[in-house]
């Protein structure tokens, strides 16, 4: 047992082949070390996995990991980590997703989970406790997510059981399937399919104790700090509660000129405001929702009443949906965004991969690349909202053309050809979400530099668009890269959401140092803390190093490096192969990693307390 508080100094090990348990336990050193989430699942992925073996294969690991904030009352920690090799990017990736299964798992006794080898057939695991039990799922094989977590419930007779399940794409092995918990989704990069890989249907969670923190006045007296700065954040208050992210619409638009639309041909989308916050609050809002802990409530479930999508019902569209379902596919319909929606989050199905890879196959429509006998049939039109909504079953089930796009834009284009690459919009095979890499000069960098590659979880784009970074400036971007890169590791180790930025900061501050320490004990310098999100970081790099990533992979879409915005208020705006490649050099050199193959040095693994991977690195 760990002598800091927040954890319960253990990780449940599952190997599916041979039905066997063991527990990992580990030491205070570790836990101070890598935090948690993020940091322990990049720890025991890279002790586990030969970062150069298939995603699929058995020996593939599905990390689900909680943080020392699960099972407090700290507001936007209600969430869980999930960490894999991804079948989309080839490296290391990771998803956060909100429910209530986090808290549970460390009700349960553990600070998170392992999981290895393959089911002989359909299973889902239950968890109660330190009892573990691997149930046959056969019966639940090809059944939606919703139907799945209910019939787990009835069959384990428990309402209220937190459930995480996938759906037919990920059993069939969508490169981008998702794991869905509550209608909550770890949806990129595919680890919905590595665990299809490994015929788990589902992991169910229930436990009967309680996490404490280190120094309850403190804790409480942060608390009471919350309560009263979290005030004054406008987003906080007023645009997040009262509209969710579709609130971004209105201010990335037509403020920004930053929103891809018809696969980034532009950046404006003339069709906006029937996509916007504002219109899905007056016509289609039901009600609010939030995760666990959290007084933000951005969710929104939406209700289209009447016209073409009746009666469809989501908890969403977020902003990343609208954009790849709206503006980059010219759709302006809402009715039939909630739709498209509601679909993904049944069928087990990334919301962005998947409205990106049809934008950019639209495109090979509108081109001459594809036609009507390449796409069963349908007209891949831009503003076709009947193929939107029609091929979320055919990509799940792999049917038809829908075979193709379970693979992604990436690889639809190696399939494709005719330099048809130059509009998959995407970094290191995932599919860029809706913050221009273009009219943001760090996002353009930190898509690049991602370990996960098209992610605005890895940098963020928040800090430029309220100005607090030039978003037009070159100088002096890479550190803010590498600063929002800290902030969101940080985050996902703590497994705590993103938006509270705006109150703690867009990079590490000390603002997160007195929220840690008084849950955990711990004692950090903000200057420790850094060091542990670049350890982290560096130990990502490391991972996909040897998955075979190098500094040419730190790159962006051609259409990105070569094509300025046509129109708009960005107009003009594009970051070209020099431009990005001294903004690379710059980054590289604050980071400590080579910069003529962009990977991390010997000196700084070995800062890092990382001589084992160092080693590693030297034997390449």
């Amino acid at each position: 047992m760990v002598k800091y508080s927040g954890y319960k100094g253990r990780i449940l090990r599952v190997n599916l082949t041979n039905k066997k348990t063991t527990t990992l336990d580990f030491t205070d050193e570790f836990a101070k070390k890598y935090l948690g989430g993020n940091g322990f699942a990049a720890r025991y992925i890279w002790d586990m996995v030969d970062p150069r073996m298939a995603a699929y294969d058995p020996t593939n690991v599905v990390a689900m990991m909680t943080g020392p904030f699960q099972g407090i009352n700290i507001p936007t920690a209600g969430k869980y980590y999930m960490a894999t090799k991804s079948p989309l990017t080839n490296g290391y990736f990771d998803s956060v997703s909100g429910g209530y299964i986090g808290a549970q798992i460390k009700y349960a006794g553990y600070d998170g989970l392992l999981i290895t080898g393959k089911a002989e057939k359909p299973t889902y695991i239950f968890i109660e406790d330190s009892k573990v039990e691997f149930k046959p799922a056969e019966k639940m094989w090809g059944k939606l997510t919703g139907e799945t977590q209910e019939m787990i419930k009835e069959e384990i007779g428990d309402p209220n059981l937190c459930v995480s399940a996938i759906g037919p794409a990920g059993e069939n092995l969508v490169r981008y399937a998702c794991v869905i918990t509550e209608y909550r989704a770890a949806g990129r990069g595919g680890v919905g399919a590595v665990m299809g890989s490994k015929n788990l249907k589902a992991v169910a969670v229930r436990g009967s104790g309680s996490n404490q923190v280190a120094d309850p006045a403190k804790f409480e007296e942060w608390l009471d700090w919350y309560s009263v700065e979290a005030k004054k954040i406008p987003s906080l208050v007023a645009g997040l509660p009262i509209y969710g992210t579709p609130v971004l619409v209105a201010s990335i638009n037509n403020m920004f000129g930053a929103m891809g639309t018809r696969n980034h041909q532009t950046e404006v989308f003339e069709g906006w405001e029937g996509i916007s916050g504002e219109t899905l609050k007056r016509v289609y809002w039901s009600k609010d929702t939030a995760c666990p802990a959290c007084p933000i409530a951005c969710s929104k479930v939406f209700t289209v009443k009447d016209g073409k999508w009746k009666g469809a019902i989501s908890e969403g569209p977020e902003y990343e949906t609208i954009y790849a379902f709206g503006s980059m596919c010219g759709i302006s319909d809402s009715g039939a965004l909630i739709k498209t929606d509601s679909l993904c989050d049944e069928w087990g199905i990334d919301t962005i991969t998947y409205g990106v890879t049809l934008s950019f196959l639209m495109e090979c429509y509108q081109k001459g690349l594809i036609n009507k006998d390449n796409t069963d049939g349908a007209e891949f039109k831009f503003g076709n909202d009947d193929v939107l909504v029609g091929f979320v079953e055919k990509t799940a089930k792999r049917q038809g053309i829908g075979n193709l796009m379970a693979e992604g834009s990436l690889r639809a284009s190696k399939v494709i050809g005719s330099d048809s690459e130059r509009f998959a919009i995407q970094v290191k095979g995932l599919e860029i979400p809706g913050h221009s890499a273009r009219a943001l000069r760090g996002m353009a960098l930190g898509y690049a530099t991602a370990t996960r590659g098209g992610s605005h979880h890895d940098p963020r784009p928040t800090g430029e668009y309220a100005g607090v970074s030039d978003r037009k400036a070159v100088e002096g971007k890479a550190a803010w890269v590498i600063g929002t890169q800290q902030m969101t590791t940080i985050g996902d180790s703590l497994v705590q959401c993103h938006f509270l930025e705006r109150l703690l900061g867009f990079t590490l501050t000390q603002k997160f140092v007195d929220m840690i320490n008084p849950v955990t004990g711990f004692g950090y310098n903000l200057q420790e803390l850094v060091d542990v999100a670049e350890r982290i970081l560096d130990l990502e790099r490391s991972f996909n190093v040897m998955a075979g990533i190098r500094r040419k992979n730190d790159t962006l879409p051609k259409r990105f490096l070569e094509e300025p915005i046509p129109d708009g208020p960005s107009k003009g705006m594009n970051t070209d192969e020099a431009t990005l490649s001294r903004m690379l050099d710059e980054f590289y050199g604050i980071k400590g990693w080579d910069k003529t193959t962009g990977i991390p040095t010997k000196d700084k693994l070995v800062k890092m307390g990382l001589e084992d991977v160092a080693l590693a690195l030297e034997k390449l």
